[in-house]
């Protein structure tokens, strides 16, 4: 039943016109999101982490 319920809300919106701009931004998110951490960032996260875990446990 809850198949109904999701086609019938489909069903129901208005068609969506193509963004020019939206397309962009999606896909510059896109690349970035797919790029590799910098291990120097990686390593610096590590070690804020680290810092932070044996702060609590004090």
């Amino acid at each position: 039943m809850t198949d109904d319920k999701s086609r019938k809300s489909e069903k129901t919106k208005p068609p969506v016109a193509f963004d020019p701009v939206e397309a962009a931004l999606r896909q510059i998110f896109d690349e970035v999101a797919s790029e590799n951490v910098p291990p120097d960032f990686a390593d610096l996260v590590a070690q804020l982490t680290g810092k932070n875990a044996d702060k609590k446990a004090d």
